[in-house]
């Protein structure tokens, strides 16, 4: 699951084994872990980071899929990230997005449509 907030920023939580979330690693959110910090007993909240779309880009409108996730951005471009093995991410290639953290932000691609 992802929301828009407020001030346009992403969140998303829930399963996470494509880089749907686009944390930038697999590792799923939104459930309790275990640890001595506040950010490991709830990882919702402030403790759930925000995604990073690239430098000085907003988000206007996000879409979830079963295991992706897209983005409309201020400039009216699109950059989707997650499970991408039947091109579904629209790259032209099959390879995941999101699931490192090298893949996301400025180095994230856009979408031409």
């Amino acid at each position: 699951s992802c929301a828009m907030l407020d001030n346009s920023s992403i969140k998303c939580w829930g399963k996470n084994s494509s880089g749907q979330l686009g944390l930038g690693h697999i590792e799923d959110r939104g459930r309790d872990q275990t640890g001595d910090s506040p950010c490991l007993e709830n990882l919702m909240g402030d403790c759930l980071q925000s995604i990073e779309v690239g430098t000085g880009r907003t988000t206007r409108g996000i879409i979830t899929g079963d295991n992706q996730t897209c983005a409309i951005l201020d400039n009216a471009s699109i950059k989707c990230w997650g499970s991408n093995n039947a091109g579904q991410l629209g790259l032209g290639n099959t390879n995941n997005l999101g699931d490192n953290s090298s893949e996301m932000g400025d180095n994230l691609p856009v979408i031409s449509l």
